[in-house]
């Protein structure tokens, strides 16, 4: 697939040093198709990407657990598994399809650095967090 055919999303919702015990909660996730399993742990979520594509939507969350491994959590959902009756009835709602939907396929990767990263999650949200781990998340210029 092309980029022109692709929209991406990327964000970095927290600093991604992995010592940190700030802020740690505990994140319950779907895993298996169709999400019907769960596998739970405690840590904070320091990343977040989404595209959306002609096919369907990649939704990747990383996460750091407590003991300081990276967490890969993937959802792989094809539009021709959307639930569209819902859909067609409330077309106010359409945000929520694009979000938070238990339609889809789930898996969850572990690894213990930060380079384990690289070939799990999209380039870009990878050069985002190698970048805020290498920097400070805040730099105070002194001009």
């Amino acid at each position: 697939m092309n980029d022109s055919e692709k929209v991406s999303v990327t964000k970095v919702v927290d600093g991604v040093d992995a010592g940190s015990t700030e802020e740690l909660r505990e994140f319950v996730l779907k895993v298996g198709p169709g999400g019907g399993r769960m596998q739970r742990f405690v840590g904070r979520q320091i990343g977040e990407s989404r595209q959306f594509t002609k096919v369907g939507i990649e939704a990747v969350r990383v996460y750091v657990s407590r003991k300081g491994k990276y967490v890969v959590h993937r959802r792989m959902s094809d539009w021709s598994d959307c639930p569209a009756a819902g859909l067609i009835k409330d077309w106010k709602n359409w945000r929520n399809v694009l979000d938070e939907q238990s339609w889809g396929d789930y898996t969850l990767d572990v690894v213990d650095t930060i380079d384990g990263l690289r070939e799990r999650i999209p380039a870009k949200i990878y050069h985002t967090l190698v970048d805020v781990a290498e920097h400070p998340r805040t730099e105070n210029l002194d001009i």
